[in-house]
Parts: C-alpha cells; sequence; structure tokens
C-alpha cells in the first residue's frame, strides 16, 4: 500500500499532520486519510476545518476519513497544465496511467505548492544551498540561465498551482528587482516578495499576450470598484507588467503568504473543486456549489450567509460582465485562517472569452436561471432565500452593477489592449444592455 505524509505550516513550522494511504493503484481505488495521533495531542484543534485541517472535508479528529476514489484535496496540490507536463517529462512518467503520475508527482513535485500544505516525501527535492540570482529582465526574457535554474530548482518550486489554470507560471522571489527560486522560505526571516509569476498561455502569439496585458489591467480596474466593500482582489499595488519584444509576464504578489515580524508564514488555501470533492474541470450548478460549501464552512467562517451570498454572486457577476468565461472551481478558492475561513481574493481574472481556445462556463446557474451566456440574477437571488433576503441581495447587484458601467472607460484610462477592448463577445461596447439583461440594471 502506497503512503505519503501531509504536512500543514502553521505557528511559524511544518507539522506532520496526516497519514494519506492509497488502497490500490488506480484513480478510482480508495483513499484514506488519518490525522497523526502527536499532531491531534499537539495542536488543540480538534474537530477544526479551518487553518489546521488539511481540508474542510476532512476536520481534525482520531477518525479517519475515507474518499471512494482520489481525493480532489491532492488535485489542489499536483501541478497542472505546463508545469504537469514538465515534471512528467522530467520524472519519465508521461506514458504511466494516471495513478501513477499523480504519485509520482505528489512524491517529487508537492514540495511548496501554493496554500499551507505540501508533501513531506517531496520535500527532499528542496535546494538547501539556493544563491544564485538572477535580474527581472532576465526572467521577463526567459533568458536561457535563468531557463536552466528554474529547471534545476523544479521547475517553479514544485510547480505552478492546484488553485490557478494553465497558463505557464513560476514561483518566484524578487528582491532589489534580482530574482530568485525558494521553495523553503516558511517560517525564516523574509526580505524578498513572493510572486507568481504568468506568461502567455497556449501559443504565445499576440492575441495571447493581449489577454495577459488584459489580466494585468483587470485587477487594476477591480481594486477600483470594489473599494468600499469587503471583495478583494489581487494587490496591484506590488503588481508588476514586463514586455520583452511584445511578449508579457504579470508578476502577482501572492496571497497565501504574510511576513509577521519579518518572518514568512503560508495561509491555507482551498479550492471550490476540493471542497466540493469534484474532479478538476467538471461541471457544476452553483446553486449546488454554494449549498455545498456553506454547509462545510457555516461553523467556522466569521462570515454572515448574507455576505457569503454577496460576495460568491459579486464573482460570478464580475466574471460575466469583463469576459471572464474560465470560472471553474480552481479560480475561486477559499483563504483557511486561524477559526474563520473567508474567499480568497479574485485571482485568474482575464478575458478568456478571446481566448482561441474557446473557454467556456463549466459552473452555471440551474432552476432556468441560465441560459446561452445569460444569467437572470432577479432570479437567482429569489432562489436564495435561505442565505439573504432577495430585495437586499438585489440591491447589493444593483450597487455593483453601477460601477461596473464606467468599466470600459477605466479599463481605456489603464492602457487595456484595443484588441481586447473591441472584442464582440466580450461586449464592453454594451456593457449597459448586458448588465439590464442580467437584470442587474434598470438602463
Amino acid at each position: 500500500m502506497k503512503n505519503v505524509t501531509l504536512q500543514l505550516f502553521n505557528e511559524e513550522k511544518w507539522w506532520d499532520a496526516a497519514n494519506i494511504s492509497f488502497a490500490g493503484e488506480q484513480m478510482a481505488s480508495g483513499v484514506t486519510l488519518a490525522y497523526l495521533p502527536q499532531y491531534i495531542k499537539d495542536v488543540h484543534s480538534y474537530g477544526m476545518t479551518d487553518c489546521w485541517a488539511c481540508s474542510v472535508n476532512a476536520p481534525v479528529t482520531m477518525t479517519p476519513i475515507d474518499y471512494e476514489s482520489w481525493p480532489a484535496l491532492l488535485d489542489d496540490l499536483l501541478p497542472v497544465g505546463k508545469s504537469r507536463d514538465w515534471w512528467l517529462n522530467y520524472l519519465n512518467v508521461s506514458r504511466r496511467s494516471e495513478f501513477e503520475q499523480n504519485y509520482a508527482l505528489l512524491t517529487h513535485a508537492c514540495m511548496s505548492p501554493i496554500g499551507n500544505l505540501r508533501i513531506k516525501e517531496a520535500t527532499s527535492q528542496l535546494n538547501a544551498h539556493n544563491t544564485q540570482r538572477f535580474s527581472i529582465n532576465d526572467v521577463a526574457q526567459l533568458q536561457h540561465g535563468f531557463l536552466e535554474y528554474a529547471n534545476e530548482q523544479g521547475a517553479a518550486v514544485g510547480g505552478a498551482t492546484g488553485a490557478g489554470g494553465v497558463a505557464p507560471k513560476l514561483l518566484l522571489m524578487v528582491e532589489n528587482n534580482e530574482v530568485y527560486i525558494d521553495g523553503d522560505f516558511a517560517g525564516k526571516r523574509l526580505s524578498a516578495t513572493p510572486y507568481l509569476t504568468k506568461f502567455a498561455r497556449n501559443t504565445r502569439s499576440a492575441r495571447d499576450n493581449n489577454i495577459l496585458r488584459a489580466e494585468g489591467v483587470f485587477y487594476q480596474v477591480l481594486s477600483k470598484i470594489l473599494e468600499g466593500t469587503s471583495i478583494e482582489t489581487i494587490n496591484v499595488s506590488g503588481m508588476m507588467t514586463l514586455e520583452h519584444q511584445s511578449q508579457v509576464s504579470l508578476w502577482l504578489p501572492r496571497f497565501d503568504v504574510q511576513v509577521d515580524n519579518s518572518i514568512a508564514t503560508r495561509i491555507g488555501v482551498e479550492s471550490i473543486y476540493s471542497m466540493i470533492n469534484a474532479g478538476p474541470g467538471s461541471y457544476q450548478d452553483h446553486f449546488f456549489v454554494m449549498e455545498n460549501i456553506w454547509n462545510k464552512i457555516k461553523a467556522t467562517t466569521q462570515m454572515s450567509s448574507q455576505e457569503f451570498a454577496k460576495q460568491y454572486l459579486a464573482r460570478d457577476l464580475l466574471n460575466l460582465a469583463f469576459g471572464n468565461s474560465d470560472n471553474h472551481g480552481r479560480n475561486i478558492s477559499f483563504l483557511k485562517l486561524e477559526g474563520d475561513i473567508q474567499f480568497a481574493p479574485i485571482y485568474d481574472f482575464a478575458p478568456m472569452k478571446a481566448d482561441p481556445e474557446m473557454v467556456t462556463r463549466l459552473f452555471k446557474w440551474g432552476k432556468d436561471c441560465e441560459e446561452g451566456g445569460i444569467v437572470r440574477f432577479d432570479n437567482v437571488v429569489k432562489e436564495l432565500t435561505e442565505y439573504c433576503k432577495p430585495d437586499e441581495l438585489m440591491a447589493f447587484l444593483n450597487s455593483l452593477a453601477e460601477k461596473l458601467i464606467g468599466v470600459p472607460v477605466l479599463l481605456e484610462q489603464h492602457g487595456c489592449p484595443r484588441e481586447i477592448l473591441e472584442f464582440p463577445a466580450i461586449g464592453f461596447n454594451n456593457l449597459e444592455s448586458k448588465l439590464a439583461n442580467f437584470g442587474v440594471h434598470n438602463g
């Protein structure tokens, strides 16, 4: 029987938290998560599902948690997209079964994913004597020397992030305009800024680069229209968009890392797919997702049901308004804090309706509330009375819609590429009528 050890970072150290055992070597084989007795004894968080738990589905308890098949919790840790491809080739397992691939990735590539979890068996890959530095321009230009270094460090310290998408990504440290890779910074003094650095996806065409340019602009505009609300997005004060020969790199400050008294700490992050234990890329009904998640976090979160509903609906309205059709369950995550669970800042927020791969919405509203890309939010709120009064929800959405009307002007002011501003399928030119069709604006 194969096993791995899950480690959790809290209180300035990594804890051996749980044993994961695999009953067989198939994706459909059973998997058991069992917290280690010493961990339960030491952390005094019995029954909790916050930052001390491996998942909202696995409260800290003596009772093992049995999964009928491969748990989505582990998908959050695995490298995805380009990073997964690199690791499979590096480990020479690209022709193995999916289970064998995933197990190899767990034990070699999951030494430092986003969040406060890692696989202990993978940490032997960490380089403790890493002193090389590169200029930001070397990285933006993807210079050969930097790429060799990145490969030596594990192609981005354990991959991109399971809480993200398929665009090429690197987890980097920046200090005094110099870049280095460090997957073992937690619990140590840190003066550098941790970044998730994205490069254009697909073939890195002019369109692909415009989508990435626009993503950076979107965060700037989001930060303006969300002022005065409890909804957060990427910290734009530290964000950078760099360009070399028309190739863009977007540098996003990580929201899963914070520095307290000069010591770096990691914040727990869990994606919606993990929380509802659903496979990557699966279609879901928003109503089911909301009910499932709320039932799992309501005993821990400090959010009211009203705030939960407003934050959830706001994210979908924003996706629709900005043409972000890539709304799957890895693009919304929750932060797991001490005694609290909150929405993570809005991330992976790009005009994916312009993507040549024709990315479509995977999460949709049931109960005849969504058809042909049109969501009737005035009908949606009537189905959410267990969370919030419909009038209160509509007033919130109406207020957000009023701010959205000015988005095309803000996008232009912040340098959004003309191709994206005028892309027909996104419809910034007729945003006001779109909002009216969504039932959130009277025109």
